[in-house]
């Protein structure tokens, strides 16, 4: 056995290459959930567009022949030659690992999507991908072959196993229509590669309108629609709430109402140090100001469970992190002060109320927008964001000292059954330990 070991022994895996040969690490696993994976960063891209201000509908398609299909009202993805590349905008998205707007430093101001790996590795694990953008009068095409981009013969019938042929010099993003007058957006289709995710891999559907119908709840004034087209009777599901995340609270609430929602919402800033690209490609540490916008929305109930939905620029946050320890920090303060001002009319004695008593029966969704936002671990579940913690308490403690103090008949009402209801639950508890 040769123990010589040289350069020529090391491999290079270069661009997208890396994505198909180690899938897992872009996507995490090649099953149906790296399959929604990719379905949902190609969607994250169309919602960054709307919580920018830009476009108002997205729609998702399922096909008979196992292809995706996601469109968009957005600006549409630039067509214009990026300086550095040399490419077209469309071919940067595509072709290169952690490409757009949301990496620079003024496009997208709170980004929804997740890793920011988006359409590259769609389009490395994908055996054909085409993508048309209606933008400046025009709509523009680009086909791409397992991340290669060339053009396919679509005579005999348009899919993934038309003959191809890349392109040998310079790509070429071809102009292949008029778009309408006003007229902007993305249209993206891919068929999955059988050769990473296999031929048994289906985007499943009532996964997929779980998750649409709470990214609608999370962008009020977002209509997001599924067509599943796989079957002899269609399905289509359009997913639109103005009530934003207030409606999602009472959608999500298990019990009947004790209070109406109530809408916590604040902005606060922090600095911190971070990587910046200068203008010559440079990485340099620069000290940025963030701004943080806190909304959420609560609401008591009747019953006892407690439900928390917490998110960061959409993305689900299902183990928490600095911005629920901020809110919790908060809310036991207030409360446990309140219940301190009302302790005669409360009969609450001198025992102290525990942070238990106070999300029982509680529904509450917390979200947080901010550029640039940290996660802790592999699943990136959790934020980590240490200034957001302090950003959160503040805006939650001045909007429940606020709500406390209101002179309002309902906010009065309202205020009373919260604390008699926290304090009720604060004597179950002690009487329960005590007949232990």
């Amino acid at each position: 056995m040769s123990t010589e070991y040289s350069a020529r022994h090391l491999s290079v895996l270069e661009g997208l290459e890396a994505v198909r040969k180690r899938p897992g690490m872009y996507i995490g696993s090649t099953d149906e959930r790296g399959l929604m994976h990719c379905l949902w960063e190609v969607i994250d891209n169309s919602v960054d567009e709307a919580l920018a201000g830009h476009g108002s509908s997205i729609g998702v398609s399922l096909h008979p022949d196992g292809s995706v299909e996601v469109h968009d009202t957005g600006r549409g993805i630039p067509v214009d030659i990026e300086p550095r590349t040399g490419l077209s905008g469309v071919e940067v998205v595509f072709t290169k690992l952690h490409a757009g707007g949301k990496f620079g430093s003024g496009s997208y101001t709170a980004s929804g999507g997740l890793h920011g790996v988006g359409a590259s590795v769609v389009n490395a694990l994908s055996e054909r991908l085409d993508v048309f953008v209606d933008r400046d009068g025009s709509t523009y095409a680009m086909s791409f072959h397992r991340g290669e981009p060339g053009t396919f013969d679509d005579s005999a019938g348009h899919g993934p196993r038309s003959p191809f042929t890349p392109y040998i010099d310079n790509s070429e993003l071809r102009i292949v229509g008029k778009a309408p007058k006003g007229v902007t957006g993305t249209r993206v289709r891919w068929w999955p590669d059988p050769e990473i995710f296999g031929t048994s891999s289906i985007v499943e559907l009532d996964t997929l309108l779980s998750r649409a119908r709470q990214t609608a709840f999370l962008v009020p004034g977002l209509s997001l629609s599924v067509l599943d087209d796989r079957s002899e009777t269609p399905e289509q599901h359009e997913f639109s709430f103005a009530g934003g995340i207030g409606e999602f609270t009472e959608f999500l609430a298990p019990d009947d109402a004790l209070t109406s929602v109530w809408r916590l919402t604040g902005d606060g800033t922090f600095t911190e140090t971070v990587p910046v690209l200068d203008d010559a490609g440079h990485m340099v540490s620069t000290e940025v100001e963030r701004t943080c916008h806190v909304d959420i929305a609560l609401r008591w109930g009747t019953g006892y469970d407690t439900v928390q939905k917490s998110f960061v620029n959409i993305i689900a946050t299902p183990k928490g992190g600095t911005h629920v320890t901020g809110f919790e920090q908060a809310i036991v303060k207030v409360l446990r002060a309140e219940v301190e001002k009302n302790s005669r009319r409360l009969k609450a004695g001198n025992d102290k109320l525990e942070k238990d008593d106070i999300l029982t029966g509680l529904t509450t969704v917390l979200t947080v927008r901010v550029a640039e936002p940290q996660f802790e671990g592999q699943t990136k579940e959790v934020l980590g964001t240490p200034a957001i913690r302090q950003v959160v308490s503040t805006v939650v403690s001045k909007s429940l000292e606020d709500k406390f103090a209101s002179t309002k008949r309902d906010d009065k009402a309202q205020s009373a059954l919260v604390l008699e209801k926290i304090v009720a639950e604060m004597k179950s508890r002690i009487s329960a330990r005590a007949h232990k």
